[in-house]
């Protein structure tokens, strides 16, 4: 018996790195998952094949999940698979998430609101709808950053996108109070994205280097995709039904002890 059993998962940007650990783990614990990605690649597929191998009926819901309509057409194809959605992970992000200050103009400004903080407003819309209309509830979960708790150079445009998620999980969770929804964001310190070398079925590739991290992180070391995760996978089960409207720092004690790389 796995802690997901059955339960129906959506994954955004789930093609690599958190994502693609998120849906391996959930998989891992009985979840019928739909990762979603805007491409469509060997990376994609390959997912895909790992999950269907632990849920046959996993799936893959190509979209753009920065605009309403974009979302709506993953959620009409998701639904359509599978009927009923228990959890929405919000994930999507895209690779360049840093840009120096007077370099941010407004294509890159709003293609990050469109992404990380609009997008994840509207799929958490869409999905407590369904899960309302489903008598079942369900969980919210959206990925932040330490980079909304702390200011660095470059940063700006991601970590307010990222603190405004923070406040969303608030609002939402007392605008969905009595619906049996909980609403969550994950906020990941240092991730190694890497791919797995040889097991390419692991949930997570190599580490970092700890020698980079002894000096900032407590614990000593970078994190790893497993480490979000494991905290999806409480947010989503029930272990942590009584979690709402807030904010897990998963950081290793980066935000704790105040000492930031430079």
């Amino acid at each position: 018996m796995g802690l997901l059993d059955g339960k129906k998962v959506l994954i955004t940007g789930a093609r690599k790195g958190i994502g693609r650990g998120i849906a391996i783990t959930l998989a891992n614990e009985g979840a019928i998952v739909g990762i979603n990605d805007i491409l469509e690649d060997q990376y994609t597929k390959k997912l895909l094949s790992i999950i269907s191998k632990k849920e046959p009926n996993g799936s893959f819901h190509k979209g753009d999940v920065s605009t309403i309509n974009g979302i709506n057409a993953v959620f009409d194809s998701f639904m359509d698979t599978h009927g009923q959605i228990d959890i929405l992970v919000n994930n999507a992000i895209f690779p360049d998430q840093q840009r120096p200050f007077f370099e941010t103009d407004e294509v890159y400004w709003d293609r990050m609101m469109n992404l990380s903080l609009k997008g994840y407003f509207f799929a958490s819309q869409r999905a407590a709808k369904e899960m309302i209309s489903s008598g079942e509830g369900g969980r919210i979960i959206c990925l932040s950053s330490v980079h909304s708790y702390i200011a660095m150079p470059k940063w700006t445009a991601y970590g307010t996108a990222k603190m405004g998620l923070r406040r969303m999980v608030k609002g939402m969770a007392a605008d969905l109070a009595g619906k049996n929804i909980t609403a969550n964001c994950i906020a990941p310190g240092a991730i190694s994205n890497r791919l797995p070398e040889l097991d390419d079925e692991a949930v997570d590739g190599p580490p970092h280097n700890p020698d980079e991290f002894k000096r900032f992180v407590p614990s000593g070391k970078g994190g790893l995709p497993s480490d979000i995760a494991n905290a999806v996978l409480y947010l989503s089960s029930d272990l942590g039904q009584y979690v709402n409207g807030e904010t897990l720092l998963v950081d290793g004690g980066m935000i704790a002890s105040q000492k930031f790389h430079d």
